[in-house]
């Protein structure tokens, strides 16, 4: 419980942290666009749709491959870590789709004050599924590599193929490098192959994890 509870107060508060000047940031941009041409795309969803899912996914990355090392050097078990970065994941992803929802409400209020046309966004559901999908497949990633080393390169098209689903409810977001216009044959059962495709991350990043050897790395 409390690698749980650290887990979620520094990393989910980085994240809003992080968010929050992304966020500031495209909307500078928006004005600074709008002074030689009319806006005619939403930059929140552009972050949204295609930036933040790969932050998620170093987020991922950075519990297994970083904290995981130093919690089992604390005298913390693989599994005890698991099950905390396992919630984790989910806490995150639903912090994160509410700071996504709350940057759409405030970009619309600006867009119609400015008089700019802003893009069609997704769902505070279909945003958390994909958060939720992308910081698994990290962790799943970060494990792989860590047990296997080079080996770990066959654990990426797997996990692109998981995180790919997860974009047919966001316009926006439905191209990855080599594949375009996925997953629009999946219709409305997106979501629940989205969930089928976190259960399998994790499952995946448990099946490698939990006896791997840990390596402490030294400055």
């Amino acid at each position: 419980m409390k690698i749980f509870r650290v887990l979620a107060k520094t990393l989910t508060a980085y994240s809003a942290l992080v968010a929050a000047g992304v966020f500031a940031f495209a909307v500078v941009v928006t004005f600074i666009v709008s002074a030689f041409r009319g806006v005619e795309i939403s930059a929140w969803n552009v972050v949204t749709s295609q930036i933040a899912r790969w932050f998620l996914l170093w987020v991922g990355v950075y519990v297994i491959h970083n904290l995981l090392p130093i919690a089992v050097a604390h005298g913390r078990t693989r599994r005890e870590f698991l099950v905390a970065a396992s919630g984790f994941s989910v806490v995150l992803a639903l912090a994160m789709a509410l700071v996504a929802w709350l940057g759409f409400v405030v970009e619309g209020g600006i867009y119609a004050v400015m008089d700019w046309r802003a893009d069609e966004h997704g769902t505070p559901l279909a945003y958390f599924l994909m958060f939720l999908v992308w910081c698994a497949v990290g962790m799943f990633c970060a494990a792989a590599f860590d047990r296997f080393g080079a080996g770990g390169i066959f654990s990426v098209p797997v996990g692109l193929a998981l995180a790919v689903v997860t974009t047919a409810g966001i316009p926006g977001s439905g191209n990855l490098p080599f594949i375009r216009n996925v997953p629009v044959l999946l219709g409305s059962g997106w979501h629940a192959v989205s969930v089928l495709a976190f259960l399998i991350a994790l499952a995946g990043t448990w099946a490698v994890a939990r006896d791997m050897p840990i390596r402490l790395r030294t400055t």
